[in-house]
């Protein structure tokens, strides 16, 4: 058995085919070999609410970047992160954010509100002593206006539990009641659809400010291209 004329004709072209991917695969491994990594400091509620779209529109367009998100609880170690060059960028929500030695951004500000699972028609700062409060993992900026409150005013509250994701601190909330101080973004949808409610408080908690901070010594590409689309900078 043997090829006839026209198969000859059609293997010289198939080894061209062959020769093709063979070489396409060697450009492909050496753009993997020239990626770039990235890595990101942000609250999970942040990621969660407002920027996981973007995200993952710029990781589509970026595909041989290795990305890293850290999700960041507490603003304690993130600056020194930045400065060291463990982290890349970081957003960082507190009520005062001051750095001169990074790059920052001011980005938005966002309000606090204190909610439970029901309706109730008032509500006084002594009723904290009766009640269970619900708080998110110690450093979180939320939570330090909550135990502020606390200290000034001298209140135990009856009972306190502590969860480190938002996500399950709401279905707490939610299915068993309790009290928490939350960022109105990040419950947005249930006080529209009486999932939960805000309560009748006259103490007004300081608007959290977000900031992006990264180091002016980046070498990355990456740093301001994702900072560009993403948050729109």
């Amino acid at each position: 058995m043997e090829l006839t004329t026209e198969g000859l004709t059609y293997v010289k072209y198939a080894q061209n085919i062959i020769d093709s991917n063979i070489e396409f695969e060697k450009e492909l491994r050496g753009l993997y070999n020239r990626s770039e990594s990235l890595i990101v400091n942000m609250q999970e509620s942040q990621y969660i609410y407002k920027y996981a779209p973007k995200i993952n529109e710029w990781l589509k367009d970026n595909p041989h970047v290795n990305f890293t998100f850290k999700a960041a609880h507490s603003n304690f170690y993130l600056k020194e992160e930045i400065s060291n060059f463990e982290t890349d960028i970081s957003l960082i929500t507190d009520e005062n954010i001051i750095n001169n030695m990074l790059n920052n951004v001011p980005l938005s500000e966002d309000k606090l509100l204190l909610v439970t699972n029901q309706k109730l028609s008032s509500f006084q700062l002594s009723d904290l002593e009766e009640s269970t409060l619900l708080l998110t993992e110690k450093g979180c900026s939320y939570r330090e206006q909550m135990e502020k409150l606390l200290y000034k005013n001298n209140i135990t509250p009856m009972q306190s539990l502590e969860f480190i994701g938002i996500e399950s601190l709401k279905l707490y909330l939610k299915n068993f009641g309790g009290i928490a101080l939350l960022p109105e973004f990040t419950i947005y949808e249930e006080l529209i659809n009486d999932g939960l409610f805000m309560i009748p408080f006259k103490h007004e908690f300081p608007k959290l400010k977000s900031n992006i901070l990264y180091s002016p010594y980046s070498k990355k590409s990456t740093v301001n291209s994702f900072i560009s689309y993403v948050f729109n900078i």
